[in-house]
C-alpha cells in the first residue's frame, strides 16, 4: 500500500481543467507515476450511454490499456480518477465496485474550490490517503496543447513524447467532442515474444 501520493502541479492542472471543461458531466481517466509520485495522466471518454452528468464509466479494454500504457513507460498503474461535479470527494458504492485498490475523485460541487482526494479501498472501506500537490522545479514539461509541434518519429516506430503528447491533446479533444476515439495499430515491440499491438 501507498501512504501518500503527490501530484505535480501541471498534471493536477490537467485534471482539473478536464473536470472543468466537462461539466456538468462527470470526467475521468487513469493515474500512473512510481512511488507515490503521478508522472502520467491517461484521460478516458466517458462511457456511460445514459447518465453522464452523475456515472462514469469505462470499460475493461480502457483498463487494459492504461495498464499497457504505464508499463510501456515504466511506471506503476495507481488506479481511477474521476470527478463528482455535485457531490464529494469521497468514494461512492458505485466507485468501489469498480474493484481498484486507488481511488482519486475530484469534487467540483464548488467549481471556485475543487477537492481532490486519494483514497485506498481495504474490505470495502475507504481509507483517505494524503494527496499533496507539488512543483517540481528542474522538468521540462510538454505542452499538449500545442498541436503546431513538429513530427520526428525515432527508429523502430517509436514517437518522440512531443508526438505522443500532441496525440494526447487531439484524443483529448475529440473525447471532448464526443467524437470517435482511433487507436493506431502498432507493431509489438518484441516481436517474437508478442502478439500485441496498440498505440501505448
Amino acid at each position: 500500500m501507498i501512504d501518500a501520493f503527490r501530484i505535480t502541479k501541471r498534471h493536477y492542472g490537467i485534471i482539473l481543467k478536464q473536470g472543468l471543461d466537462n461539466l456538468p458531466m462527470e470526467m475521468g481517466g487513469f493515474l500512473g507515476g512510481e512511488e507515490g509520485l503521478i508522472k502520467a495522466v491517461h484521460p478516458l471518454f466517458n462511457a456511460h450511454l445514459y447518465n453522464k452528468t452523475d456515472t462514469f464509466s469505462f470499460t475493461r479494454e480502457d483498463v487494459d490499456r492504461a495498464h499497457r500504457f504505464f508499463k510501456k513507460h515504466q511506471l506503476d498503474y495507481y488506479g481511477l480518477y474521476h470527478s463528482h461535479p455535485n457531490g464529494a470527494a469521497y468514494p461512492s458504492d458505485s466507485d468501489i465496485n469498480t474493484g481498484h485498490m486507488y481511488h482519486f475523485i475530484l469534487s467540483l460541487k464548488e467549481s471556485d474550490h475543487p477537492v481532490f482526494n486519494a483514497f485506498y479501498i481495504k474490505n470495502r472501506k475507504p481509507i483517505q490517503i494524503p494527496l499533496s500537490i507539488i512543483n517540481l522545479s528542474g522538468m521540462s514539461p510538454v505542452d499538449i496543447r500545442d498541436v503546431t509541434t513538429k513530427s520526428k518519429t525515432r527508429a523502430g516506430n517509436m514517437k518522440s513524447p512531443e508526438e505522443e503528447a500532441v496525440d494526447l491533446a487531439q484524443t483529448i479533444a475529440n473525447m471532448k467532442d464526443e467524437k470517435q476515439v482511433v487507436y493506431p495499430v502498432l507493431p509489438p515491440k518484441d516481436k517474437f515474444n508478442s502478439d500485441f499491438s496498440t498505440m501505448a
